[in-house]
């Protein structure tokens, strides 16, 4: 066999290699979007995880010391001033994990009746070493959009992770969840925009704990 003839035997045209090159950009993009997708389902599940047995932890926490934990303002994962209503999680003081499937810390926001040394809250059923009482009402409010219908109300403590876009600031029903005040939004994640997850303490399970721990009469 000639020359000529082993190199078409050998060799691919350019417009041979253009093709397979086409078939495989199809064949790992087709596979990249589905893993992708897999793989923030993944992240999300995470953190739905963390925040649910962050809230366990919390209410533990009331149970042995007769309040809610104090905000962590300071970054190092542990309890600051029981007079600041916002901060993250203390998670070294918890001991649970310190950051969300990004990487980045979980936010809390606290009705700091729930937090002070002060017995009761002045309702007439203060029990020795109970910051709160069976009439206790936390002041946050949790809603379906910013200006949207009432989701929780009375809500004593909430945790928010803001997503993988952290806290963006075009979105306004992110900006209520960054913006340190007792008003927050828990909103379908398919929205275009806002990607944040929250989770609250509910009172009346907070006092059903503590009630069958006999903290509370």
């Amino acid at each position: 066999m000639n020359t000529l003839n082993m190199n078409k035997i050998k060799g691919f045209t350019l417009v041979e290699i253009a093709i397979v090159m086409v078939i495989f950009g199809l064949i790992i993009g087709g596979i990249m979007g589905p893993l992708k997708t897999q793989l923030d389902n993944i992240d999300r599940k995470e953190t739905e995880d963390l925040i649910e047995s962050t809230k366990e932890v919390m209410i533990g926490f009331a149970i042995r010391r007769g309040r809610l934990p104090c905000p962590d303002t300071s970054g190092d994962g542990a309890e600051d001033s029981c007079t600041n209503a916002s901060g993250q999680v203390p998670w070294a003081t918890l001991g649970v994990s310190p950051q969300d499937a990004w990487n980045r810390p979980l936010t809390y926001h606290v009705d700091t009746s729930f937090t002070d040394n002060t017995i009761g809250t002045g309702c007439g059923m203060a029990v020795p070493g109970m910051s709160f009482e069976l009439c206790s009402v936390g002041n946050i409010t949790v809603r379906a959009t910013s200006a949207g219908g009432v989701v929780a109300s009375n809500v004593p403590a909430i945790i928010v992770s803001h997503g993988k876009n952290w806290a963006a600031t075009g979105d306004v029903n992110e900006q209520e969840n960054s913006d340190n005040d007792a008003d927050f939004v828990d909103k379908n994640h398919v929205n275009q925009g806002y990607d944040d997850f929250t989770g609250w303490v509910n009172l009346n399970n907070l006092i059903g704990k503590m009630v069958s721990a006999n903290k509370l009469p």
